[in-house]
């Protein structure tokens, strides 16, 4: 959303409109940073440890192309965040 949003920003002389896609702009970047500080608050901590136990969590959709597209991950992995800095 945050790269639309800057696209727009550039694109619109509205004030109006400018001051609202700031809005969201910075609020797209507030909800990254919690979502970022979130994450390494619970990175090692074990709360993924059942992550992807199931036949059902290891099934993957491909809902981008039509058509009856699916893999099976074997192996899955929870995502790992580290901090950038």
């Amino acid at each position: 959303a945050k790269v639309v949003y800057e696209y727009l920003y550039r694109q619109i002389n509205d004030k109006g409109v400018r001051d609202t896609i700031d809005f969201l702009l910075n609020r797209e970047e507030a909800h990254n940073t919690m979502f970022r500080e979130a994450f390494n608050r619970i990175q090692d901590t074990g709360s993924l440890k059942d992550w992807g136990i199931t036949k059902d969590s290891k099934l993957y959709f491909n809902l981008s192309t039509p058509g009856d597209q699916f893999f099976n991950a074997d192996n899955p992995q929870p995502a790992s965040f580290n901090n950038p800095n």
